[in-house]
């Protein structure tokens, strides 16, 4: 019985309430782990900036010297409002830079307009070739990659890379608007 009167005086005074002190007050219980200080980087410091750095548009490679007097203004706003045109542009754009061996970006466009060819060859024939005449819609585009220009005349899903000897203008209105250019005025192109 002694063991038994021990054991329950043991689980008597376990169950007695040790979260309070004497007064009714709580007492605070044991930090299982320790508080470290823990050190806190300070923020930042500014760099000085020179004031003087380029603005975005200084960046911008320069035009060719002469380029605004020969060359015929681009036509952004076709590439913009069609998708095709975007897109055969981009093709273009992508075989001048194969056969380069430049980057994309260095390949710009100088002109492009809608155009109805009169014949299968998209009216750039090569010599002592027979085309069927007949009229489809397209496109003629002309890149600038250095000093070298690359004209290409497309209908709406190939495009053909043309020699600007070869260059047969359907009508008054695209060699009008290609006659600025040196290598249109001296083809014979219309």
């Amino acid at each position: 019985m002694c063991k038994w009167t021990a054991f329950l005086l043991l689980a008597l005074a376990a169950c007695t309430n040790t979260d309070q002190a004497p007064t009714g007050e709580p007492v605070a219980t044991s930090t299982l782990i320790a508080a470290t200080h823990t050190l806190t980087p300070p923020p930042p410091s500014q760099t000085p900036t020179q004031s003087d750095l380029p603005a975005p548009q200084d960046l911008a490679t320069p035009p060719l010297a002469g380029a605004a007097e020969t060359l015929p203004p681009v036509e952004l706003s076709l590439i913009e409002r069609d998708p095709i045109a975007a897109e055969l542009v981009r093709l273009a754009q992508e075989a001048v830079a194969r056969e380069t061996d430049l980057p994309i970006r260095r390949i710009q466009l100088e002109a492009i307009q809608t155009v109805v060819w009169t014949d299968s060859s998209l009216n750039c024939p090569l010599p002592d070739a027979a085309y069927a005449p007949m009229e489809i819609d397209g496109y003629r585009i002309l890149l600038r990659a250095g000093d070298a220009e690359y004209l290409f005349h497309t209908d709406i899903d190939r495009i053909m890379p043309c020699d600007p000897e070869n260059e047969r203008l359907p009508f008054a209105e695209a060699t009008e608007a290609v006659e600025s250019t040196p290598e249109a005025a001296n083809s014979g192109g219309g």
